[in-house]
């Protein structure tokens, strides 16, 4: 109840058009039962020959004894009301008259069951397109830690797969929703206008209907839940298998994983199947009850109308028809009931993710920062990822002064990518504080923190667009003339001048159609163009050849001058030239000094350089 709740505000923004469909679904109700009470004077009309004209009808009602009671009161003023609207002086003009109310009355019920289709469902598609868009602005809120602990494909799921079934189950089903009980009710009442008796008799038998309904609902939710989560089980194997189909296809490794993927596959149609079975269990259910009702009624009722100890033969007609008519919507509206549930299960997963709060995140009181003045210092810092109990850092002091060049060496796992993800706050520190300018970052802005900095990872991350586009990335007003700039001092702007379109050239999913060297030469172009303060070169010049890394190289060491950066490498030839080096060894600071003061020291700098050069 709380989800259906939380969905139902969701209508608020969009209450105009909401309220204009269930306007329309009203007037396409009235019309309906317009319909159905145009029985009895046809019948009357065609088959009665003492009936059929205003002042027969008149008569009839006249003679009629009947109770003094609220009912009949009722029956009787309507009657007088609506008689000179449906007959007329002969029977003849009377049965011109129906043929004109009925398609003035079938025009309008489409009409209005048009209008609240549309209207409905302007209102609900509206609504799915927002948790598509917040689902995607909360991940983007998300901390790293929560990716390090849920697989991509999950996520794809969340919000492709369950926010689709969402749709499907709700967006078709809330117009149905309103309108179907809004006939129920309207039905109802017609029969207990008919007859007042035979209706409270029908009564009896709902709360029976309702209970075994409940059963079916709740294992509806149940298995449409395990079927959501063998879905994400499935897009995770297919994303996984997709990103690294080299590797499959290198290892002949394609039947382990349609293997692995058909497991989930199977699973998920195990669910379905068990889903559809209880779904599609409900619609017959209730039309085998209400079938059972009516035959009941028909042969108990029936026999007293042939008596002639009953209702009237066109008022017994019209009482069967629209006890036939009230199954359709008891159908519909179990159908949709099961349908609802289904979305609701898949927006239970969605608003758990929605729900999930950022760990990294902005204090009220936190404020923007455009550029460093003294650097920044590590002060007793430590840290360890959620997953683990081990600290990847311990105990870190550490400063780096405005506009000089730190190197992070030592083995892998020894903390340089760990250190350098808690300058950009990609995570917190566990224990110690990090100061920028005697600030502590975490009284800093994220986004204004981040402006300052320009970063090339070791994986290279391209995106499926041009070259223009990813070198610019997120900025459409960068003058050409900047971006060749850039390329030219990444040493990518000759590759890219061979490409068949130039700086327009896409470069496909991930940067597939270019080499390894040319992903990064435009990773490191994005970053000069960026202009930054701060720089951070997480093996920046790995995937280069030789030339290609001397010459890059060279217009990284031209782009440090005067600016903050820190430098992470494996090959020490790169670092030579830094202001300062940081041997980092099981998370702690081993040495600190130049290149030429940690050769002398002839610690752990030493046989790191001594392995690299001297064979």
């Amino acid at each position: 109840m709380k989800i259906f709740l939380r969905l139902s505000k969701s209508l608020v923004p969009y209450w105009l058009p909401l309220i204009g469909g269930i306007v329309a679904m009203l007037l396409f109700t009235v019309s309906n039962v317009s319909l159905v009470y145009m029985v009895s004077p046809v019948l009357k009309t065609l088959f009665r020959p003492d009936s059929g004209t205003l002042e027969s009808v008149r008569l009839e009602r006249e003679s009629q004894t009947r109770e003094d009671n609220f009912i009949e009161n009722i029956k009787a003023d309507f009657s007088s009301f609506i008689e000179p609207i449906i007959y007329k002086s002969t029977k003849l003009k009377t049965l011109a008259n129906f043929c004109i109310l009925l398609a003035i009355i079938m025009f309008c019920k489409n009409f209005f069951l048009y209008w609240q289709t549309v209207l409905t469902n302007v209102a609900l598609q509206s609504i799915m397109n927002d948790y598509r868009k917040r689902l995607f602005e909360h991940i983007h809120r998300l901390s790293l830690s929560f990716f390090d602990k849920n697989k991509t494909g999950e996520l794809i799921s969340r919000i492709v797969s369950d926010v689709q079934t969402m749709q499907d189950s709700i967006s078709v089903s809330v117009a149905d929703l309103i309108r179907d009980p809004l006939s129920l009710v309207i039905y109802y009442f017609i029969l207990l206008f008919i007859d007042f008796r035979l209706t409270l008799f029908i009564t009896i038998l709902m709360p029976v209907i309702a209970i075994l309904m409940n059963i079916i609902n709740k294992h509806l939710r149940k298995y449409t839940t395990r079927s959501q989560e063998n879905m994400a089980d499935s897009v995770t194997i297919l994303q996984e298998t997709i990103s690294g189909i080299r590797v499959v296809k290198a290892f002949d490794m394609a039947e382990f994983e349609l293997k692995k993927f058909s497991r989930y596959a199977d699973l998920y149609l195990q669910n379905m199947l068990k889903m559809i079975r209880v779904r599609k269990l409900a619609g017959p259910f209730n039309e085998v009850i209400a079938t059972t009702m009516a035959v009941a009624i028909l042969w108990f009722s029936g026999r007293k109308v042939i008596a002639g100890d009953g209702l009237m033969a066109e008022s017994f007609m019209q009482y069967i028809i629209v006890l036939f008519l009230i199954m359709q919507p008891v159908k519909n509206f179990s159908n949709q009931i099961a349908r609802i549930n289904t979305g609701l299960a898949a927006a239970e997963r969605v608003f758990q993710l929605l729900d999930m709060p950022p760990i990294i995140c902005d204090k009220d009181e936190a404020i923007d920062i455009e550029g460093i003045s003294e650097g920044i210092e590590f002060k007793n810092v430590s840290f360890k990822y959620e997953s683990s109990d081990d600290f990847a850092l311990k105990k870190i002091d550490l400063k780096i002064p405005k506009g000089e060049i730190v190197a992070l060496v030592g083995p892998s796992g020894s903390g340089k990518s760990t250190l350098v993800d808690l300058v950009t706050r990609f995570y917190d520190t566990t224990e110690g504080i990090i100061l920028f300018d005697g600030i502590n970052i975490k009284d800093i802005k994220i986004s204004s923190l981040r402006n300052l900095m320009g970063i090339v990872t070791q994986e290279v991350i391209l995106f499926n667009d041009t070259v223009r586009a990813n070198i610019a990335y997120g900025r459409s007003d960068w003058p050409e003339e900047s971006i060749i700039e850039a390329a030219k001092a990444a040493n990518a702007w000759d590759f890219i001048c061979r490409l068949p379109n130039g700086l327009d050239s896409h470069i496909g999913d991930r940067g597939v159609r270019l080499s390894g060297g040319e992903r990064q030469r435009l990773a490191i172009a994005r970053a000069i163009l960026r202009n930054p303060p701060i720089l951070i070169f997480d093996e920046a010049t790995s995937s280069l050849d030789t030339e290609s890394e001397r010459l890059v190289q060279e217009a990284i060491d031209r782009l440090m001058q005067g600016r903050t950066a820190i430098v992470i490498a494996h090959r020490l030839a790169t670092i030579v030239r830094a202001h300062k080096i940081v041997v980092l060894e099981a998370g702690r600071i081993a040495e600190t000094g130049t290149h030429d003061e940690l050769l002398a020291l002839g610690g752990a700098y030493k046989n790191l350089y001594s392995r690299q050069f001297e064979r």
